[in-house]
């Protein structure tokens, strides 16, 4: 009703004309404009406030932030084989359907500052806290300032929203030693014209699904990241970005430990996807990550790669070290590229030059969408000294629809293969995967 008063008042106060891609169509004459519909002005209206969110009115009368809603569904379906030797390691892994996430978040902004607030109803804590904070966008000589719960800056595959990663899953790398998210404060900027990033901050190390750590010890966690491009060619469809990351971490109840599923989970039902490798708990009162990555895009072809290492000094075993790397290589069939995001070093969206249905002059059209070809060989390793948490192996075939920037279809294939240990003699077998998503994001 708002919408139609509001068209309404523009209509008689303003005869001004729309232009013709917005369902108006152009003056006949120059002195005589034409008038716009009421639903060609209620459709401008809905674009502007997409765009720029919707402004809010204090109880008070006085104006208040620019509130904007966003959110996503994953919903899954994985399928296993086994032989007998990978039941006997691992278990049999069981099929089955779930929604990996289910979030919800709005955002806004006033004036300088902002924040966020996001829940996810599929993953742990149903709902889990994820994005919560507040912040001051620009502070002239600092730059972004964040206080609450968020990612901590380190690694690229981590740092970049998940509804812009290739597969379903991370590689291995990224749960055992990648930090998510936790509670603590942010400082970053760009340098040289936004060619380059940079994000420190403190954080509690092992904050839990709802934001929330306590503890005397020293259960903090100081992380950094720096990015640049060594080029940015072609409006940023051929560029080649390298970074580091570090991170110091002191850990909860004195112990540490670091585990990894095969790039596959079932949402958060129970039982789930068996970790293959696995530490258990060191005694250990902090350990250290340093991460290295690279992105190379060329038009449609993407070739990407992090390495992760991990000291820890433990109190029995001495000084012990693991690290993992994967390497991936995307090729957007149809000939999108993989956007840049130059404010924060990742990458963005992929949209189609075609939507697979969209209206074209007032009638429904057909294109291919765009389609993504990709592969990812990872490896992890968790034995050093006395610590023995095994080695594993995976290789990654996917292939994405993009229907739309917003609405993706997925499928991987994932073939995992642990290797032997001394420990683990028989931790070896066959153990592949079929994965499918649907998903939608605004």
């Amino acid at each position: 009703m708002f919408r139609h008063h509001l068209a309404m008042c523009l209509i008689f106060t303003f005869a001004v004309p729309l232009r013709a891609d917005e369902g108006v169509e152009p003056a006949a004459a120059a002195d005589k404009p034409a008038t716009p519909t009421v639903e060609a002005l209620q459709k401008r209206i809905e674009v502007l406030e997409k765009q720029n969110g919707t402004k809010t009115i204090t109880s008070a009368g006085l104006p208040g932030p620019v509130i904007r809603w966003s959110g996503q569904f994953q919903s899954d379906a994985y399928f296993w084989t086994q032989d007998a030797v990978s039941r006997a390691s691992v278990g049999d892994i069981q099929n089955g359907v779930a929604f990996r996430r289910a979030r919800l978040a709005v955002n806004g902004e006033y004036g300088p500052t902002e924040f966020r607030i996001e829940g996810d109803m599929a993953l742990a804590g149903r709902p889990s806290f994820l994005d919560v904070f507040a912040g001051i966008k620009t502070i002239p000589g600092l730059g972004q300032v964040r206080v609450g719960h968020f990612f901590e800056p380190f690694s690229l595959e981590r740092y970049t929203a998940n509804r812009f990663v290739t597969f379903l899953e991370r590689g291995v790398q990224d749960q055992p030693f990648a930090p998510a998210r936790n509670t603590g404060i942010l400082v970053r900027n760009t340098y040289a014209g936004q060619r380059g990033t940079w994000a420190v901050g403190v954080f509690r190390s092992d904050s839990d699904v709802f934001g929330d750590d306590s503890g005397d010890q020293f259960q903090s966690a100081v992380t950094g990241r720096v990015t640049g491009l060594v080029y940015d060619l072609d409006q940023s469809t051929r560029y080649l970005h390298l970074g580091v990351a570090g991170s110091y971490r002191g850990t909860k109840d004195g112990t540490v430990r670091f585990r990894a599923q095969p790039e596959a989970r079932l949402g958060s039902t129970t039982p789930n996807v068996p970790f293959f490798v696995d530490t258990g708990n060191i005694a250990a009162g902090d350990y250290s990550l340093l991460g290295l990555e690279a992105l190379l895009t060329e038009g449609s072809v993407s070739v990407q790669g992090e390495w992760i290492g991990t000291a820890v000094g433990t109190a029995r075993a001495g000084n012990v070290f693991f690290q993992a790397w994967y390497a991936t290589a995307t090729w957007l069939i149809t000939g999108e590229h993989r956007p840049y995001r130059h404010d924060n070093g990742t990458y963005e969206r992929t949209v189609p030059t075609r939507d697979f249905v969209r209206t074209q002059d007032g009638r429904t059209a057909f294109g291919p969408g765009a389609w993504e070809l990709a592969l990812r060989l990872s490896h992890i390793d968790l034995d050093s000294g006395s610590v023995r948490g095994g080695r594993l192996t995976d290789l990654t075939a996917g292939v994405n629809w993009y229907l739309n920037p917003y609405l993706r279809v997925s499928a991987n294939y994932i073939h995992a293969f642990p290797a032997a240990s001394n420990l683990k003699p028989n931790a070896r077998g066959q153990t592949d995967a079929f994965a499918a998503r649907v998903s939608f994001e605004f």
